[in-house]
């Protein structure tokens, strides 16, 4: 009798740990297929869609001297100043990237809160922080390709480099942002939703809540 009882128990005993093991097992599986399924943040600009052409990037050598993307007088300078973005170094993606045909793409950015921005050449000297003295040379886009602003060549030939202080509200919001451990000798793509750019009013060529995009060179950073 007792021998039997001792066999019961064991046999119970036997599925009840079987029981408890397939159950935390359950949960285990679980809890890993939800860390799967979170996705990090920051935005991404893909390179895949575009046409190339044969535009590249600015190369030059340049004094500081004359205009540049003024900020407006009201801007609407949203609730980010954060920049985000990947670094590339290939010729066939920056072919891509800079294609005007193609930069319809960008209007998906309309409504963003921060700028983004791609290194197309990662510099070598300082990197641009508050209070920064830096000057750019730089070409400015809509999506619909148009080209409503760049730096201009002075009587030498040479493109004039456009200066400001990082961080004082002398340029949009979007380019402080974007513009922001950006290194002397780089050069870097920027994606500017309307509320770090012009907002709903314009400026100038620039219509309202317009998406604007740089190709911006960092000549000197002080």
């Amino acid at each position: 009798m007792l021998k039997n009882k001792y066999v019961f128990w064991s046999f119970i005993g036997f599925w009840v740990a079987l029981l408890i093991g397939v159950v935390v097992w359950f949960f285990v599986l679980r809890s890993d297929s939800s860390d799967n399924r979170q996705t990090g943040s920051g935005q991404h600009i893909e390179a895949t869609d575009s046409q190339s052409n044969t535009n590249q990037p600015i190369t030059l050598s340049s004094p500081v001297a004359g205009g540049g993307p003024q900020l407006s007088a009201n801007p609407n300078t949203g609730s980010s100043l954060s920049g985000t973005g990947p670094t590339t170094s290939n010729s066939s993606d920056i072919a891509k990237l800079l294609d005007p045909t193609a930069f319809a793409q960008y209007d998906k950015y309309k409504t963003a809160q921060s700028s983004s921005f791609i290194d197309l050449q990662v510099g070598s000297g300082a990197a641009v922080t508050g209070n920064s003295q830096v000057a750019v040379v730089y070409k400015g886009w809509l999506t619909n390709g148009t080209k409503f602003d760049e730096s201009k060549a002075g009587a030498d030939g040479k493109l004039q480099a456009f200066a400001f202080t990082e961080g004082q509200h002398q340029v949009i919001s979007g380019w402080e942002a974007g513009l922001e451990g950006a290194k002397e000798g780089g050069v870097r793509l920027l994606i500017i939703p309307p509320a770090l750019g012009y907002g709903a009013a314009g400026q100038g060529p620039i219509p309202g809540n317009s998406v604007l995009i740089f190709q911006v060179q960092i000549v000197q950073v002080k």
